[in-house]
């Protein structure tokens, strides 16, 4: 006896599983079109790095003036050389001498930006009503974008 399949009439007994060719020519050519978009943006960090510098900036400046109203002392922000750092007077009235801490750590507040950002040297103070000693421009520069950090001399506001 021979043993021969049976088939239903209108059906096979094959299932055919993955994708079609056109399924697939259709994912390889958007995945190529996302890489060629996405991939130059991924490659230059220096707009990436720019923008996370502005941020941490007016975030220094922000906690700056914060401090100095909350110690009722004047708050010293020196912007040289790529870094910034947070002195305040030891007592009401007297210069910048202690070195602020860092409010997730206990070392000094510092912040160095990243290589290929630049930042504008500054030296300027917070006053015990939080008021900034002189209203500063700052630009934070790197890749091909420039932001600028604003700081009001009469309110502090860092924007």
């Amino acid at each position: 006896m021979l043993c021969m399949s049976r088939r239903h009439a209108g059906t096979a007994d094959y299932r055919y599983s993955g994708f079609t060719l056109p399924e697939l020519v259709t994912t390889l050519v958007l995945l190529g079109l996302l890489a060629a978009v996405a991939m130059p943006r991924f490659m230059g960090r220096g707009e990436f790095d720019a923008f996370g510098a502005a941020e941490q900036t007016r975030a220094a400046l922000r906690f700056a003036q914060k401090s100095a109203v909350a110690k009722r002392r004047q708050v010293c922000v020196t912007i040289a050389n790529n870094q910034l750092t947070l002195r305040v007077a030891a007592q009401f009235g007297a210069a910048c001498s202690l070195a602020i801490q860092h409010p997730q750590s206990s070392e000094d507040y510092s912040l160095q930006v990243p290589a290929g950002v630049t930042i504008t040297p500054a030296d300027f103070s917070f006053d015990p009503l939080g008021r900034a000693s002189a209203a500063q421009s700052l630009n934070v520069a790197g890749g091909s974008s420039s932001l600028p950090i604003l700081v009001e001399a009469e309110t502090g506001y860092v924007h």
